[in-house]
């Protein structure tokens, strides 16, 4: 039987603009202070030259996101890969990624090397493989950017089952443009992506193949590019075909190898852009500039900030530091660069809408999905930290779980992130759910309902929403400013892919893509975060009759102080139960499907559905009765699960 209990502060919490918050960010480690602060203030510098001449409208950018684990670098590896590969799709695209950037690097799709590595049968598999990837890509809505240079030596691909370095040993010049040509072909042809790049990084190229005739001067550069190129008009492709310099490229002869590329007939220069040092970031600016002086379209189809300073990569020039690329590398996982890692993202989300590029790809997108925490790690081998860090992405994807990194690059292209209201956490909603839409600009002032039912219109702002089968309904708002809107899901929508379209005075500001689920359960919490002790309450009731006696799960001086009360069991004659608050819950199919797990102990819930109330809709409540052998088990967690989708794990503490 239901039964209704005192809300406490659940109200005001609910209709008015609670905190958009993430645990805090770890502090920056002394070692990495002076690196913090140097990346911090060259990423600032870059930005406020962007936005002061960025007249803040979007472009028509194809935001994309690199697909790691179609990376050619992973060789045989790839033909095990295809569920982790449909995984990382999946997020990508609901963290409102338009494309996707996948390495098919020379010769990953070349059959003689196949013959030549011992294994002719897998050339065929390969071709499947990628060719299932772009009609899997494309079924989604979403477009293929098409990276071809070379797979590396080393480290990247020792795993791969490739003799790369006997192969490209065997190769002429005049052999390894033919093979290269060969594998572009094969990706045009067999794969069929939107947009195919030819190289980015002349100097790293040069380093793996060892080739100054066709790596060593921007001329050489060009005219291999140029030959590639013609190579493929000769065959009928007709597929954009590009090529560029990394942006660390950015001396007074850089301009050269721009200046030469421009004349190769491609259809557009790529960057790659990793080092924020001396002046290399603001020199995108300027080859942007050229190219389009030129009438030559710009992408940027890998970027991600590295973390090394400029004393470190001086002495790594010269050749007195004990550090690599991989040793830096190893730095990225840990999430005290989270807000630099936010901070370079942005910038360059300002940047391609500034100058309207083709495309923008961020690289790691593994931290899209977690960091580790630098204090477990300390001076552990940076092998280590980049396996750690792999194992912990491919589980948060698996959990559909994102990091703030990711939360950012949705805002950035997308303008407008929905999160659950109670959760903070970025996966499905259901309908009849309280959301919150985050993002710039959604509303011109601050405004919250006044009665119910809820407005679909406050300070001129609206919002449609698109379910799966293509049912359009308006949203209802609790509240609105500039940056959040807290809105409830409307019912009946359909499970799937939704669009959320917000209008201001019936012009569109912001466009966001939630996932409609039948049930999204989600518990709010004291501090307002989707985790800590939750925002609940504590009914004692004397089987007998009499008096009920409440206390609240959570103690402490105020949102963010809150820690976990002790919650003292009732002895004989009476009943304790436990009663949540969250949202996304009433759509389960059965009191028997929602349960309650506190520690190890599951218990059945004696009511989970709406809550009795005129005034606070999409608010659901769930009651559990609390069994005497929880008495003394201490810091506990709890979830609830419904029709066995579980939701944030809050916190509880039994005396």
């Amino acid at each position: 039987m239901k039964r209704t209990y005192k809300l406490y502060r659940t109200a005001a919490l609910l209709l008015t603009a609670g905190s958009y918050a993430f645990a805090q960010n770890a502090p920056v480690p002394a070692a990495y202070q002076a690196t913090y602060t140097e990346l911090q203030s060259d990423i600032s510098s870059f930005d406020a030259t962007v936005t002061a001449s960025w007249n803040g409208k979007p472009g028509n950018v194809l935001w994309s996101a690199e697909l790691l684990t179609a990376n050619a670098n992973l060789g045989l590896a790839l033909l095990k890969a295809q569920a982790g590969v449909t995984v990382e799709l999946n997020e990508l695209r609901s963290l409102g990624a338009k494309a996707v950037t996948v390495n098919i690097a020379f010769p990953i799709l070349t059959q003689a090397f196949y013959t030549y590595n011992g294994d002719p049968q897998d050339y065929a598999s390969m071709v499947a493989f990628y060719s299932g990837l772009a009609k899997q890509i494309h079924g989604m809505g979403m477009k293929m950017i098409v990276e071809s240079a070379e797979m590396f030596l080393g480290g990247y691909t020792a795993n791969s089952g490739f003799n790369l370095t006997g192969y490209y040993a065997s190769l002429s010049d005049t052999e390894f443009v033919a093979a290269r040509v060969e594998n572009i072909y094969a990706v045009a042809t067999q794969v069929g992506p939107d947009y195919i790049n030819l190289n980015s990084e002349p100097d790293t190229d040069l380093q793996i193949s060892g080739r100054t005739a066709l790596y060593g001067t921007p001329t050489n550069y060009a005219n291999m590019n140029a030959s590639i190129i013609q190579s493929e008009r000769n065959m009928g492709v007709t597929i954009p075909l590009g090529a560029g310099i990394g942006t660390w490229l950015a001396d007074g002869a850089a301009q050269s190898w721009v200046s030469a590329l421009l004349g190769a007939g491609i259809s557009f220069l790529d960057l790659h852009i990793y080092l924020v040092n001396f002046g290399y970031l603001p020199a995108a600016i300027t080859y942007a500039n050229m190219a389009q002086a030129a009438g030559i379209p710009v992408g940027i189809s890998e970027a991600w900030l590295f973390k090394e300073n400029s004393s470190q990569l001086e002495a790594q020039a010269a050749g007195t530091s004990v550090g690599n690329n991989s040793t830096y590398e190893a730095l990225d996982p840990f999430s005290f660069w989270a807000p630099l890692d936010q901070a370079f993202l942005k910038s360059l989300a300002d940047f391609a809408n500034w100058k309207g590029l083709i495309y923008e790809s961020p690289f790691w997108t593994q931290y899209f999905a977690s960091y580790l925490d630098y204090s477990q790690y300390g001076s552990l081998p940076a092998a280590t930290v980049t396996a750690d860090a792999q194992t912990a992405a491919a589980a948060a994807l698996q959990a559909n779980q994102s990091t703030p990194t990711g939360s950012q690059y949705r805002t950035s292209v997308m303008g407008a992130s929905t999160f659950s209201a109670a959760s903070y956490a970025l996966g499905g909603v259901a309908p009849s759910s309280m959301v919150a839409i985050f993002g710039a600009n959604l509303a011109p002032s601050m405004m919250q309902a006044a009665a119910v039912p809820l407005p679909t219109s406050l300070q001129g702002t609206t919002a449609t929403i698109q379910d799966s089968a293509g049912t359009q309904q308006p949203v209802p708002f609790y509240f609105v400013s500039s940056g959040q809107i807290n809105a409830e899901v409307p019912p009946g929508l359909a499970s799937g892919p939704a669009v959320i379209t917000i209008s201001n005075n019936g012009t569109a500001v912001a466009y966001s893509y939630p996932t409609i689920a039948a049930v999204s359960p989600a518990l709010f919490t004291a501090n307002e975060t989707g985790q800590g002790p939750p925002l609940a309450i504590v009914v004692t009731m004397p089987t007998g009759g009499g008096s009920q006696t409440y206390s609240t799960t959570y103690t402490g001086g105020g949102v963010g102080s809150y820690t976990a009360a002790p919650i003292l069991l009732s002895g004989t004659g009476t009943q304790t139960s436990l009663v949540l608050f969250g949202t996304g819950i009433r759509g389960a199919s059965g009191l028997g499907n929602v349960t309650a797990t506190i520690g190890s102990t599951t218990l059945p819930v004696q009511y989970a559905g709406p809550i009795v109330s005129d005034t606070l809709v999409g608010l659901d409540q769930v009651n559990v009765a609390l069994p005497a052998s929880l008495e003394g088990s201490g810091a506990v967690n709890l979830t609830v699960t419904v029709n066995g989708v579980a939701s944030n794990t809050v916190s509880l503490d039994f005396q």
